[in-house]
C-alpha cells in the first residue's frame, strides 16, 4: 500500500475553538488504494472535512460518510447521515495477512520460494529439450539478461545479441549444471561506425582485452573500428553507440552511459563512492574469487569527473554557445535559485524605481556559516589535478583564491565584543597538520536554502575572516540589487571592520558603496549572543524578510556531512569537481521542490497573517482604552528605530528588572564586602545570605518532589526513583539544619521539634525560614536577625517576579501547541497521544509555576504586610492564568466541552478538574469573527503587565530601580512583539507571493533563453546541430511545462492570499471580508519535507 497519503485542506473563513480539538474525526481514502468499509481509517482531526471528489471516486457499494459524527469508526451506510450513533462501536475486522505479512510468509510461504528459486538453477519446467527460437534440439546456451531465462542453440544466441553483447549468457555443462561464458567467447564481435548488420571493409580490430563498463558488471568485448576514408576517430565512434571511452588515443576500455548515469544518481542521492560502485560492478562478474576481473577503477573514476564535467556543461547551455566551455563565465554553470531576484530576468525592468512600499521585495537575502567536518587531506597528485571547470559552478576559482589568501596568513586576529565565540577563538588555531583544507565555508539564499554561486570555498585555517568576507563578496560579484540581508552566526563581530578589510581584496569583489548591507545572526545561534545583540540582529525585529530564521546552512550541512568521508581523500581538482556538482543536484532538487515548499509556505503565511493580525489586534484593542497615548509613542519608537537601530531599541527592557539571578548576585557581592571588612559571621563557612538562598533551592526541590510523588502510579521503578530522591533532600536538609543553628541559635528548639517526627517525608519538613506560619511578627524578630529577614524579602520578591515571567512563557508555549496541535492531529492517533502528552507537560509546569507564585506571595505578605507592592504582586485567581488571546469558556461552552470530552473517553474526574480550574480556568482563543461585543473580549490579564516589583519605597527603588516606568516597558515590549509578528507574518504573505511570481518568471524567461540557442553555434557537423536543437527545445519545452504546472496549481491560493491581504489592509472591515471568503480545498502530500498547514483558522 502507498504510504504516502495525501489528505485535503480546507481553508475556511473561520476559526475552531480550542476545546472542540478532540472531538472530531476525519477520514480519508489513500489515491490508488483499494480500501474496502471494512478497513476504513480514521485520524482525529480539529473540524470535520467534506473530500467530494475522493468521494465521488469510491465505490457506491463501499463508500462510507466523510461528516460522520463521533464515534471510533464512520457511521456505516444503513444510519442516516444526520443521526447520532450514541455508543455504537464498529470494529474493524483485522487481517493477519496485512498486519503482519512477512510472518505468514514465513510460515507458508518460504519454503516454496525457494524451490522455486532453485528451480531456475536448472533449465525449468518449460524447456521442452528444444532451441526456443528455431526448434534446434539440445540447445546449451541461455541468457540471464533476456526475458524468460529461455534456452538457445549457439548460432540464435549470437543472432538475438547481436545488438546486446552486453548480455550475460550461461552454458548447461554436461548435463549437470550451468557455467558462466561470455559473448565473446562465443566469437561475438561488435562493428562500429556503421549501422546495425553492416560489416566494415576497412575494419581494423579494437585490443584484445578491451573491456566494457556496464551497469551489470564488467565486459570483455570484441571490437572492430571503422578505418574508412572520413570515418570520424574512435572516441567519436565508441560515444555514438552511448560508450564512453576512459581514453582520448587509443582506448582499451570505456564505460556505457547506462552505468555513468544509474553511478551519477546513485552518488548524488544516495552517496555510494565510486569506489563502491566500481566493487558492485566487480562482484556482478565473480563473487567467487575464481576469475581474473580486469582493474579499470581508476579508468573508471577519471571517466566519472568527465561525466559529471560535460553534464554541467551541457544543462548550462555551453555546448550551444560560439565560444564553447572556455567561454564560461564565473558561476555561470551553477544552478540558481529562480525564487530569488535576479535583474533581466524575474522582476521587473523599472524596479529600481520602485518607491519604498515596493522596493523591500527585492532584497537579496543570504546567510553563511563554515563546516568544520569537510576537512580535506593534501594529496601528492594536488599539483598534477586541476579542476575541469575552476569557478564555473558554486565553488570559487580556488587558483586565485588560493593566491590570496596567502597574502593575509599574517592578518591579526580581531578582538570580541561580544561572547568568546568558537569561530573567532579557532580562526587560527585549527589543527591543520597533513590537511590541505580544514573545513570549508558556503553562501546560500537564507529562503530557500539554494546554495550561491562562487559561494563555497574551502578554509585553510580555521573560520578567517579573510575566507568568509571572499567568499561572500564572490557569491554577490554580479548582483545589482541595492539592498542586501546577510546572516552570519558571528555577524556582530564580522561586520566591525568589514568595510575596510574589503578595501584590500582585488577591486572585482569591492562592493559598491550605493548598496546596503544589514547584518543579521541566526535565530538559533542568537540566544548565545549578548542581549544588547539581541533585539538589533534579530530577524524577527528587521523589515522585509518575512519569517526566514537563516539556519539555511544547518539544513545544508546535514546532506553534506555524508560526504565528508569521500571528499577529504579526494585530490584537490576531483574534490572541487565533486563538490560542484554536489551542490547542484542540492540546489536543484530545492528548485523541483519549489512546487511543494512554496505552496506550504504560502498556506502557512496566509494562516499567519491572519492569526497574528487577530493576535495584536486583540491586544492592541485592549490597551488602547487606557494608554491611548502611550501607543502613539511606542508606534513612533518603534518605527524610528526600525530606520535606525542607533536609537532607543523600544524592544529593551531596563536592566533594574527584579530577577532571581540579580537578587543571588547581588546577596552574594553583599557577602564578599562584608568578609573583606572583617564583619561577616564566623558561625559557618555558608553566610547567612548563602543559607536563605540554600533554603528556597530545597524548597523548590521539595515542590518538585511533592508533585512527582502526587503523579506517580505507584510502580516499582517510580517508587525506588521517589526514595532516591527523598534520601538526597534528605542529606541536603540535614546541613541545612546545621547552617541554621549556627546563625540563628533561637531556632535550635523548634528544630529539635520539627525533626523528631519521623513520619514526616523530606518534601513536607518544613524549612524554618523568617515567613514560616509558625513564627508571628513579634517572635520573628526575636528568633531571626534583620538581615536574614531582610534577604528572604528580596529573594521572595525575586522569586514571584521569576514565577510570573515563567507562567507568561508557559502561556505562550501552550498557545503554540495548541494551534500546532490543531494542524498535525489528521495524521495519526500516535502523532496525536504525543502532542497531548506535551500539552499535559506544559499544564503541570504552568500549575507548578502558578504554586510557586503563590508560595512567594504568601510569603512575602506574611513578612511584609499589605502595602503598594500588593498592587503589582497581585492575588493569582484562576481566570487571570490565561494568554494575551484567550477568554474564559462560556458555560454553554463548557457543557459542550463536557460532552466532546466523555465521547473521546476522556477521565471523567480530569474533564470536572479542568472545568473546575483546577489546572487554571478553562480558556478558549478570542475569535474576532465571533467575540465581536466588548463583553467577550475581556481586558488583558494583570500578569502581563507585570515584570518586577513596583513600589514607592524609596530605599528599595534605590537599592533594585523598581519604578512605575517597569510596567509601561513591559507593556511597551509586549506590544511591539506583537506588532512585530504581525508585520513579519503580513511580509511573509507578501514575499512568499512574490517569490511564486519569480519562480513562473523565470521558467518563462529560461525557456525563452533556451530557444534563443538554437543555432548560436555554427561550426557543428548536421547531426551533432540536430542534437543541440533537439536538446535546447526539450529543454524549452520542460520549463515552459513546469512553469505552467507550478501556475495551476498556484493560482487558486495565489488568489486567496490576495484576498487576505486585501482584508488585512482594510483594518475597518477586515472581519467581515475574511468572513465572506468561500471555502478553498488544497490538495497536500502529508510526508514532503516541509510540515503540513492547516488554513481552517482563517
Amino acid at each position: 500500500m502507498n504510504r504516502r497519503k495525501k489528505n485535503n485542506y480546507a481553508a475556511r473563513t473561520q476559526s475552531a475553538s480550542t476545546y472542540k480539538s478532540v472531538q472530531q474525526h476525519r477520514t480519508y481514502i489513500s489515491k490508488g488504494d483499494y480500501i474496502q468499509q471494512k478497513d476504513i481509517k480514521v485520524s482525529v482531526s480539529n473540524r470535520l472535512t467534506t473530500t467530494q471528489p475522493e468521494l465521488a471516486e469510491t465505490n457506491s457499494a463501499d463508500a462510507f460518510f466523510y461528516d460522520s459524527p463521533v464515534c471510533s469508526v464512520p457511521c456505516p451506510p444503513e444510519l442516516n447521515r444526520n443521526e447520532d450513533p450514541g455508543n455504537l462501536k464498529v470494529k474493524a475486522k483485522r487481517y493477519r495477512d496485512s498486519d503482519a505479512p512477512l510472518l505468514t510468509w514465513k510460515e507458508k510461504h518460504r519454503e516454496q520460494y525457494l524451490k522455486n528459486h532453485l528451480e531456475s538453477e536448472g533449465r525449468g519446467r518449460l524447456h521442452n529439450g528444444l532451441c526456443s527460437s528455431c526448434n534446434a534440439p539440445n540447445p546449451t546456451y541461455r541468457c540471464l539478461d533476456c526475458f524468460g531465462l529461455r534456452m538457445y542453440c549457439k548460432g540464435c544466441l549470437l543472432r538475438i545479441h547481436h545488438d546486446q553483447p552486453l548480455h550475460h549468457v550461461q552454458e548447461w555443462s554436461q548435463d549437470t549444471f550451468f557455467q558462466s561464458t561470455s559473448l565473446r567467447d562465443l566469437s561475438l564481435r561488435i562493428q562500429l561506425g556503421h549501422r546495425s548488420g553492416h560489416a566494415c571493409d576497412h575494419r581494423e580490430q579494437g585490443h584484445k582485452d578491451f573491456v566494457i563498463m556496464h551497469w551489470n558488471g564488467l565486459h570483455y568485448v570484441n571490437v572492430d573500428f571503422c578505418e574508412c576514408s572520413g570515418s570520424p576517430d574512435r572516441v567519436s565512434q565508441l560515444m555514438e553507440i552511448g560508450w564512453w571511452p576512459t581514453s582520448y588515443k587509443e582506448p582499451q576500455s570505456a564505460a556505457t552511459y547506462e552505468v555513468l548515469r544509474n553511478f551519477h544518481i546513485t552518488n548524488l542521492q544516495a552517496h555510494i563512492p565510486a569506489t563502491d560502485m566500481y566493487s558492485s560492478l566487480e562482484q556482478m562478474v565473480d563473487g567467487t574469487g575464481l576469475k581474473k576481473i580486469p582493474d579499470r577503477l581508476q579508468q573508471f573514476m577519471d571517466v566519472v569527473r568527465q561525466w559529471r564535467h560535460i553534464k554541467m556543461m551541457k544543462r548550462s547551455g555551453r555546448g550551444h554557445h560560439p565560444t564553447g566551455i572556455a567561454g564560461t563565465t564565473p558561476g555561470e554553470a551553477a544552478v540558481v535559485c529562480r525564487a530569488c531576484p535576479i535583474e533581466g530576468v524575474n522582476i521587473p525592468s523599472d524596479w529600481i524605481k520602485a518607491p519604498a512600499s515596493e522596493a523591500w521585495k527585492y532584497t537579496l537575502i543570504l546567510t553563511m556559516d563554515a563546516n568544520f567536518k569537510q576537512k580535506a587531506r593534501a594529496r601528492p597528485n594536488d599539483p598534477n589535478d586541476p579542476p575541469l571547470g575552476p569557478g564555473f559552478g558554486c565553488t570559487v576559482n580556488h587558483e586565485e583564491y588560493l593566491q590570496e589568501a596567502v597574502k593575509h596568513v599574517k592578518d591579526s586576529e580581531e578582538i570580541s565584543h561580544c561572547v568568546s565565540f568558537a569561530a573567532m577563538h579557532t580562526a587560527n588555531t585549527r589543527k591543520s597538520k597533513g590537511l590541505r583544507a580544514t573545513g570549508i565555508g558556503s553562501v546560500s539564499c537564507a529562503r530557500h536554502e539554494i546554495l550561491r554561486p562562487n559561494g563555497t570555498g574551502d578554509l585553510q585555517k580555521g573560520e578567517r575572516q579573510f575566507n568568509m568576507d571572499w567568499l561572500f563578496l564572490s557569491s554577490i560579484a554580479f548582483c545589482v540589487l541595492l539592498h542586501i540581508v546577510i546572516s552570519y552566526d558571528i555577524a556582530c563581530q564580522w561586520m566591525i571592520h568589514f568595510y575596510s578589510r574589503i578595501t584590500k581584496l582585488p577591486k572585482h569583489l569591492q562592493m559598491p558603496l550605493y548598496r546596503l548591507l544589514r547584518f543579521k545572526v541566526p535565530k538559533f545561534h542568537l540566544p548565545a549572543h549578548k542581549d544588547t545583540c539581541f533585539a538589533r540582529f534579530a530577524f524577527h525585529y528587521t523589515q522585509g524578510v518575512g519569517k526566514v530564521d537563516g539556519e539555511a546552512p544547518e539544513r545544508i550541512w546535514s546532506v553534506f556531512n555524508i560526504l565528508a568521508g569521500s571528499l577529504s581523500m579526494m585530490s584537490a581538482g576531483g574534490r572541487w569537481d565533486t563538490m560542484d556538482d554536489h551542490c547542484n543536484y542540492c540546489n536543484w532538487r530545492k528548485t523541483v521542490q519549489l512546487d511543494t515548499s512554496l505552496l506550504k509556505k504560502l498556506l502557512r503565511a496566509i494562516t499567519e497573517s491572519v492569526v497574528y493580525w487577530r493576535a495584536f489586534s486583540a491586544f492592541n484593542e485592549a490597551l488602547d482604552i487606557d494608554h491611548h497615548d502611550l501607543i502613539e509613542q511606542w508606534k513612533e519608537q518603534v518605527i524610528a528605530w526600525e530606520k535606525d537601530n542607533t536609537k532607543p531599541c523600544p524592544y529593551d527592557l531596563p536592566n533594574s528588572a527584579v530577577t532571581m539571578a540579580k537578587t543571588k548576585k547581588r546577596l552574594a557581592e553583599e557577602d564578599l564586602e562584608k568578609e573583606r571588612k572583617g564583619t561577616a559571621s564566623t558561625a559557618s563557612v555558608t553566610t547567612m545570605n548563602g543559607m536563605v538562598i540554600e533554603a528556597m533551592t530545597i524548597e523548590e526541590q521539595q515542590r518538585s518532589l511533592s508533585a512527582k510523588v502526587a503523579s506517580s502510579k505507584g510502580t516499582t521503578h517510580q517508587q525506588t526513583d521517589i526514595q532516591k530522591r527523598r534520601t538526597t533532600l534528605l542529606r541536603r536538609i540535614r546541613k541545612l539544619r546545621e547552617v541554621q543553628s549556627a546563625h540563628t541559635p533561637s531556632i535550635r528548639q523548634y528544630l529539635e521539634t520539627v525533626d523528631a517526627d519521623v513520619t514526616v517525608h523530606p518534601e513536607d519538613f518544613p524549612l524554618l525560614l523568617p515567613s514560616d506560619p509558625c513564627f508571628d511578627d513579634s517572635l520573628r524578630s526575636t528568633v531571626f536577625p534583620s538581615e536574614v529577614i531582610d534577604a528572604e524579602m528580596e529573594l521572595r520578591e525575586a522569586q514571584a517576579c521569576d514565577a510570573l515571567a515563567d507562567l507568561r512563557n508557559k502561556l505562550r508555549a501552550r498557545t503554540v501547541v495548541a494551534k500546532y496541535k490543531k494542524r498535525k492531529m489528521c495524521r495519526s492517533q500516535g502523532v496525536y497521544t504525543r502532542h497531548r502528552t506535551l500539552q499535559d507537560q506544559i499544564s503541570a509546569k504552568i500549575r507548578a509555576a502558578r504554586d510557586t507564585y503563590n508560595t512567594a506571595r504568601e510569603r512575602l505578605l506574611r513578612l511584609k504586610g499589605q502595602g503598594e507592592w500588593t498592587g503589582v504582586l497581585r492575588e493569582l485567581h484562576p481566570e487571570d492564568i490565561r494568554g494575551v488571546n484567550e477568554r474564559i469558556m462560556a458555560d454553554e461552552e463548557k457543557a459542550e466541552f463536557r460532552e466532546a470530552q466523555i465521547r473521546a473517553g476522556a477521565d471523567m474526574k480530569e474533564i470536572d478538574d479542568i472545568l473546575d480550574g483546577v489546572y487554571g480556568a478553562p480558556t478558549v482563543s478570542l475569535d474576532p469573527l465571533k467575540d465581536r461585543s466588548d463583553s467577550a473580549r475581556p481586558a488583558i490579564s494583570w500578569i502581563w503587565y507585570t515584570h518586577s516589583l513596583r513600589s514607592t519605597d524609596p530605599d528599595l527603588a534605590k537599592k533594585e530601580g523598581a519604578s512605575a516606568e517597569e510596567i509601561e516597558a513591559s507593556l511597551r515590549v509586549e506590544w511591539c512583539k506583537a506588532r512585530a509578528r504581525a508585520c513579519r507574518a503580513r511580509e511573509e504573505l507578501i514575499l512568499v507571493e512574490e517569490e511564486m511570481r519569480r519562480s513562473i518568471q523565470f521558467c518563462t524567461w529560461k525557456s525563452r533563453w533556451w530557444i534563443s540557442q538554437v543555432g548560436k553555434c555554427q561550426d557543428t557537423t548536421s547531426w551533432q546541430a540536430e542534437g543541440l536543437k533537439a536538446y535546447a527545445i526539450q529543454q524549452a519545452y520542460l520549463e515552459h511545462q513546469r512553469g505552467q504546472a507550478w501556475t495551476d496549481r498556484w493560482q487558486p491560493v495565489r488568489a486567496r492570499g490576495q484576498e487576505v491581504l486585501q482584508s488585512l489592509c482594510e483594518t475597518d472591515n477586515a472581519v467581515d471580508k475574511l468572513s465572506s471568503l468561500n471555502k478553498l480545498v488544497v490538495d497536500l502530500d502529508l510526508d514532503d519535507e516541509i510540515d503540513e498547514v492547516n488554513v481552517e483558522d482563517i
